[in-house]
């Protein structure tokens, strides 16, 4: 093997990625319902994503194991962006899994339908590394969302938390009445 070969970092493909640009001037939560309403899914806002600091809404939706998976990403907040585009954009709609391209056309179409958006747009996940690195980013947070959920799920996690309410019963019904 070359040397050179040895130090190279390999970053994982977006073969199975799309990203969606949309500027709008809806409040996440607006937006994030009307796609529900128009794609028949269930987006749900998740705990923000955060590059320097800085909070970003992240919306998440999954139909299982394999599937498609939707991330709606605010990429504006206090005055700073996640991502610099031109034209500015508001939202990152990301989709992966199980999406054909030529889906995507539709996809647009029906988001472009959407009152309040002005315009949406595929990118190319292939050009510039401030969209791969907004995807990474993307994408860690969802693997930070997944093993949250997986730890919540454990029967370790749930016993703790059957304790840490009996103790809380048990104490309140030891107070004096007059409290």
């Amino acid at each position: 093997m070359n040397p050179k070969e040895r130090n190279k970092i390999r970053v994982a493909s977006f073969e199975d990625t799309f990203a969606i640009g949309i500027n709008s001037s809806l409040p996440d939560y607006k937006l994030a319902w009307s796609i529900n309403k128009k794609f028949s899914i269930n987006l749900a806002r998740e705990e923000d994503l955060y590059d320097n600091g800085i909070p970003f809404s992240f919306y998440y939706y999954t139909a299982g194991e394999n599937c498609q998976v939707y991330n709606l990403v605010s990429i504006q907040s206090a005055g700073k962006a996640l991502l610099d585009f031109s034209p500015r954009l508001d939202y990152l709609l990301v989709v992966r899994n199980g999406v054909l391209p030529e889906r995507m056309p539709a996809i647009i179409k029906n988001l472009r339908e959407i009152e309040g958006v002005g315009h949406a747009f595929l990118l190319d996940v292939n050009k510039g590394k401030a969209l791969k690195q907004a995807l990474e980013i993307i994408e860690l947070q969802e693997i930070y969302l997944l093993e949250k959920t997986k730890r919540q799920n454990s029967l370790d996690y749930i016993r703790q938390e059957v304790m840490r309410r009996r103790a809380t019963v048990t104490w309140a019904e030891n107070l004096p009445a007059w409290m």
